[in-house]
C-alpha cells in the first residue's frame, strides 16, 4: 500500500496516479547505445588498425555506466508517488526522507503544462500546480499525458456552484485527521513509525 492509499480520509477517492515518462531513461540508453558501436567495431577491426582491447574496455565502461544510470534512475523513481484525488493533488517524493506536497483542490490558483516538441510527439511534459502557499507550485517532470492531471483538476473544480458539499468535499480538519491516522495504526495499516512521523506533521499543523 502506498503513501496516498494510507492517508486517504473518509470520502476521499483517487482519480488519476500520473507516471513519469521512460524519457527519464535517455541518458543511461544513450550511454548502452554508444557502447554498441565500439564493441563492434573491437571485434570486426583488422589486427593491428586498433587496439581491440582499449576499445573493448570503452565500450564495457561505457555500456557499464548507462545500465548504471538507468538503475539508478528506476531505483529513484519508485520511490516517488503521484495523485490526485477528489479533495487534493499530493506529490511524495525522497527515498532516506520523505518529501510531501499538496494542494487542496479548491486553492488551485494555476495549472501550467509545457511539453517540448519531443514530449507533444511522445505524450509527455511537466506539470506546473500553483497555489497561495509560500512553498511555491508543485512540479510534476517528464509526466505520461500532462494533459490528463489539467482535464481531471479542471473537471473537478467545475463542479456547479449550487452544488452540495456531499458533490464537492472538504479537506478535514486536523482534529479528524489525526483521528483517521489513529484508525490506521490501531487497524495494522500503518507500522508504529508511520504512525509516529504522521502524528507529530499534523500535531505541528495544529
Amino acid at each position: 500500500m502506498g503513501y496516498v492509499d494510507k492517508n486517504l480520509v473518509g470520502g476521499e477517492d483517487v482519480l488519476l496516479r500520473p507516471r513519469y515518462h521512460p524519457v527519464r531513461f535517455l541518458p543511461g540508453a544513450l550511454g548502452v547505445f554508444l557502447a554498441l558501436p565500439i564493441v563492434v567495431a573491437a571485434l570486426v577491426l583488422p589486427q593491428g588498425t586498433a587496439s581491440p582491447g582499449t576499445l573493448l574496455a570503452v565500450g564495457g565502461a561505457l555500456a557499464a555506466l548507462g545500465l548504471l544510470a538507468i538503475v539508478l534512475r528506476a531505483t529513484v523513481d519508485s520511490f516517488d508517488e503521484f495523485a490526485v484525488t477528489s479533495l487534493r493533488v499530493v506529490k511524495k517524493t525522497g527515498i532516506l526522507t520523505r518529501q510531501v506536497a499538496q494542494v487542496p483542490l479548491d486553492k488551485v490558483q494555476d495549472l501550467h503544462v509545457a511539453a517540448s516538441f519531443w514530449g507533444r510527439w511522445l505524450s509527455y511534459g511537466t506539470v506546473e500546480v500553483a497555489s497561495a502557499a509560500e512553498d511555491g507550485p508543485i512540479v510534476f517532470p517528464r509526466i505520461r499525458n500532462p494533459e490528463a492531471i489539467r482535464n481531471v483538476v479542471l473537471t473537478r473544480r467545475a463542479a456547479p456552484a449550487g452544488a452540495s458539499a456531499a458533490a464537492v468535499p472538504r479537506l478535514p480538519t486536523v482534529e479528524q485527521r489525526l483521528a483517521d491516522v489513529e484508525r490506521l495504526f490501531k487497524s495494522g495499516s500503518l507500522s508504529e513509525a508511520e504512525y509516529r512521523v504522521k502524528r507529530q506533521e499534523l500535531v505541528k499543523a495544529l
